[in-house]
């Protein structure tokens, strides 16, 4: 469809009705389902980065996926850069293997990228390389170093996600998640050879409660400023929530939106609002069972903005389109 075609559908861009722009970066991650186009369509006013988890790379270094080409064509009128994450295939071990050991595969990643990127007018790219072992820390850094350079020289910018941490002591973290997920990324090098990188200061391995625990995400934060230049440093902001089952302990539901509207609708509700982590929860019971929600609104999602403007981040990156509660929007970019 061409683009001009676009324009009778979709709400250009104007003089009119539009958004000034914060001090910092605003980006959304995307996956994509009806939920995730309509918020695209109809907040992107308020997003700088539109970040579709939509590619992947295989051990070969051969690049896979695409985007809609009318997600492409709205951004483009919209003023809205496009920045896809490409992943280690579906977080494979053989994918990143494959990649990290062998500089051939390497190049074919990276030129794929380059070509994918010019062809359809991308910002850039977010590396999203997950599941790795931490014997690869040299390698994956070497990778991210090397794709920069090509990147630069092409004109697009390149940005990686990291797994949040807030120490060097593998025994610091629970099972063997140091050795099999967090203990790979070397942050110092990583946001050496990039503009910016993405913290996935989210789904908190410690937490009962929210998905990100306030004081978990203050040590996080600490932590990565240590290594990671603040200009350099987009705060990781979650848009979903987590459900618990009250007498098992148990994590029994991950949704969004419309899952608390289902909630609202169904159950008798009580509200809450947790000082402590700065965060907003729900409860209410469902035959003999008590379950509480723990979910992110304007006021939670305002005291995370807080925090990448008191320590002049370069912004946030919000998982994920689709599943917010419209009213953030009333506080960011404000």
């Amino acid at each position: 469809m061409a683009i001009l075609s676009l324009c009778s559908f979709f709400p250009v861009t104007t003089e009119a009705d539009t958004v000034a722009k914060p001090s910092y970066t605003r980006l959304f991650y995307f996956r994509d389902n009806a939920l995730a186009r309509q918020s695209f369509f109809t907040n992107y006013k308020y997003i700088d980065i539109f970040a579709p988890q939509s590619y992947a790379l295989d051990s070969t270094g051969n690049l896979s996926g695409s985007l809609d080409q009318n997600l492409v064509a709205f951004a483009h009128i919209s003023g809205v850069k496009i920045m896809p994450l490409v992943t280690n295939g579906a977080f494979s071990e053989a994918s990143y293997q494959g990649i990290l050991d062998n500089p051939g595969a390497q190049d074919v990643a990276i030129a794929s990228l380059i070509n994918e990127a010019k062809l359809n007018g991308y910002y850039g790219w977010e590396i999203d390389f997950e599941q790795m072992d931490m014997t690869y820390r040299d390698k994956f850094s070497v990778f991210i170093k090397k794709a920069g350079a090509e990147m630069k020289q092409n004109n697009l910018s390149l940005s990686v996600s990291v797994i949040a941490k807030f120490s060097d002591d593998p025994k610091a973290y629970p099972s063997n998640l140091w050795t099999n997920l967090i203990g790979v990324y070397d942050y110092s090098a990583l946001a050496s050879s990039t503009d910016f990188v993405s913290l996935m200061s989210y789904d908190d391995p410690y937490s009962k409660g929210p998905v990100v625990e306030y004081p978990w995400l203050n040590l996080v934060l600490d932590y990565s400023l240590k290594y990671i230049p603040a200009e350099k440093l987009s705060l990781g902001i979650p848009l979903y929530y987590w459900k618990w089952n009250d007498a098992t302990g148990k994590l029994v539901g991950v949704g969004g939106n419309e899952g608390i509207d289902n909630v609202l609708k169904k159950y008798k509700v009580t509200s809450h609002f947790s000082v402590a982590q700065q965060e907003p929860y729900l409860t209410y019971k469902s035959g003999k069972v008590n379950y509480t929600i723990w979910y992110e609104n304007a006021r939670s999602v305002k005291k995370k903005i807080n925090l990448v403007t008191d320590n002049h981040l370069q912004g946030f990156s919000a998982w994920v389109l689709g599943l917010e509660l419209p009213s953030i929007y009333n506080v960011i970019g404000k």
